[in-house]
């Protein structure tokens, strides 16, 4: 059977088909159903697409990933399973001349006109997603045992897509953790203090004592050399003080080196 195109599907075509498809395309995926008129479900703007496209933002993304499956459902419950009387082709494809496709067609271009989402329980729940995910795939390395919902109930009603990394850092910070002075780890001092904190492997490298002075060359060699860690020196306030505090200070290293014999030798050049 050779299918033609609903008038009203014509029509949009003629209206919308430069920035989505041409009727002839339209027609030919449309080839394996025995239906003499096709027809496409429309919103407020045109076809009723998947969201899937890089032209959309995430907000625009998710609202329409939400239309669209929401409208799949629809089909699914009133019209049965994909194929018989529509289809899924990136937009929602049906036979015209089916009264139940053509009935949830117009339920679901009325609902649009007059409101955004067609279920908002399933738009909010996949904003939800959204939103963990962007916390998430953020640069910001999460503490171990912390996830994105996590944080997402710290944050005061956020926006998808407007989730900055400075409110993850205050949203972990009232969650009761610090980050390393020196690198991406996350640490849960037990209490308030001033200072910069640092988690064992950074405090180790701070207790490296500088060695000598290296005049600055043209390539690049300039500053203090230093030696190996004071690990000796500083594993009794590292498995003491600073485990019962979850983190170690950076102050608190310069003043136990300075304070041992090893590192008041390094810094000095001579013996304690």
């Amino acid at each position: 059977m050779n299918a033609t195109l609903a008038p009203e599907l014509r029509s949009a075509v003629d209206k919308f088909g430069s920035s989505y498809d041409t009727a002839q395309n339209l027609l030919n995926e449309s080839e394996a159903h025995e239906w003499a008129r096709i027809a496409l479900v429309m919103d407020v703007s045109g076809f009723l697409e998947d969201g899937d496209h890089w032209y959309a933002t995430e907000v625009e993304q998710v609202r329409a990933t939400s239309n669209y499956e929401t409208a799949k459902r629809w089909f699914t419950e009133e019209c049965g399973p994909i194929g018989g009387t529509w289809d899924d082709t990136g937009w929602i494809m049906y036979d015209a001349d089916n009264p139940a496709a053509v009935a949830v067609a117009e339920r679901v271009t009325a609902c649009l006109h007059g409101y955004p989402f067609l279920d908002n329980h399933d738009h909010s729940e996949r904003e939800h997603a959204a939103m963990v995910e962007e916390i998430e795939g953020s640069p910001l390395t999460l503490p171990d045992g912390v996830d994105g919902e996590d944080v997402l109930r710290e944050l005061d009603c956020p926006s998808l897509g407007e989730i900055t990394m400075d409110m993850v850092e205050k949203a972990l910070s009232g969650m009761g953790y610090a980050q390393c002075s020196d690198c991406d780890e996350w640490l849960t001092p037990m209490d308030t203090r001033d200072g910069e904190p640092l988690c064992r492997g950074c405090a180790l490298e701070e207790s490296c004592p500088p060695v000598r002075w290296a005049a600055p060359t043209l390539t690049g060699g300039a500053g203090w050399t230093t030696g190996k860690p004071l690990t000796a020196v500083l594993t009794p306030y590292l498995d003491g003080y600073a485990a019962r505090q979850g983190a170690a200070y950076r102050e608190d290293v310069r003043a136990i080196v300075r304070g041992s014999k090893q590192g008041y030798r390094a810094l000095y050049g001579r013996a304690a």
